[in-house]
């Protein structure tokens, strides 16, 4: 990935983790709490795509709102944006990889709860077939 496409990426991220706050009537300082986040202000600079989301946060996204992974990084994918991977015809196996590459750069490269949500992303797809 070029960097104008991360920046892209970390500020969609942002959108879609706002997006799910606001579907569940919630104010950042609630949506800061839930994550285990300290202040506002660290949460705002995570929707505003300035601050990289934490493997765990998306742990508690899914656990707390049922969101999955899959949808906070990576969302729908337009066939009319410019993207790195087309992920939706992709493989499982190569979905996966996908995912671990995008984690890795979201997370800075920490793999401590790559397997977590790499299982519930699995434990989806295996539904959905």
């Amino acid at each position: 990935m070029n960097q104008t496409t991360l920046i892209k990426t970390q500020k969609e991220i942002g959108g879609r983790v706002r997006a799910v706050r606001e579907r569940h009537h919630l104010s950042q300082e609630e949506m800061a709490e839930i994550l285990g986040i300290r202040s506002r202000a660290h949460y705002q600079s995570i929707e505003y795509g300035r601050t990289q989301i934490m493997e765990k946060h998306l742990l508690i996204l899914n656990e707390y709102f049922g969101v999955s992974p899959d949808f906070i990084l990576l969302g729908e994918i337009r066939n009319n944006e410019e993207n790195v991977y087309d992920f939706i015809s992709q493989s499982p196996d190569e979905k996966i990889k996908t995912l671990i590459e995008i984690l890795t750069y979201v997370c800075g490269g920490e793999h401590d709860s790559h397997e977590k949500i790499l299982k519930i992303y699995r434990d989806n797809l295996i539904k959905k077939e």
